[in-house]
């Protein structure tokens, strides 16, 4: 099975520096095969004979242990994420401008009354549909200028989230 990891908060701000090389190293000495990173940001494709829990349960181990680092692993296999992009509810949007079109991977699926409050503070510039465990978030005004973060979505859900851009999120399925 092909499987893309994300890692929240790595090699942001200069906080929790993590080499990708050296990542890729650490990982192609664990059962994992095909290992490659995408970028600095904590994008990690590989292949593996487990199940998606125990692969993330590895991948934390060993950023604990090789990288002293704590941070948030969300693994999905790699044909969900090209399940989630062909899904994408903004398709058309997208399309004029994919520079606004972000998805937030989440840890779990948040509770429902969670999701109902979030819902209603999308607007016509700041559109975003919450399905499952995906965040589908076009923002018109652009991401530097939201208050609509990560972190906020984290907060107002109560999970942990990472988001990627479109075009990383495509890439993530080519490779």
């Amino acid at each position: 099975m092909r499987y893309v990891t994300l890692l929240r908060g790595v090699n942001v701000g200069g906080k929790n520096k993590l080499p990708m090389a050296l990542l890729r190293d650490a990982l192609a000495k664990t059962s994992f095969y095909g290992v490659t990173t995408y970028i600095q940001s904590g994008n990690i494709i590989f292949s593996s004979d487990l199940e998606v829990a125990n692969c993330e349960l590895i991948v934390g181990e060993l950023l604990k242990s090789e990288f002293d680092l704590n941070v948030p692993v969300i693994l999905k296999k790699q044909s969900d994420i090209e399940e989630i992009v062909k899904e994408n509810p903004f398709k058309s949007k997208t399309l004029e401008n994919s520079k606004f079109m972000s998805f937030g991977f989440l840890s779990e699926i948040p509770e429902q009354d969670k999701v109902e409050e979030v819902m209603s503070f999308s607007t016509e510039l700041e559109t975003f549909k919450i399905v499952d465990d995906v965040i589908y978030f076009y923002c018109g005004v652009g991401f530097g200028k939201t208050k609509m973060t990560n972190a906020w979505f984290e907060k107002k859900l109560g999970v942990t989230s990472t988001m990627r851009n479109y075009n990383t999120t495509l890439k993530l399925i080519e490779l």
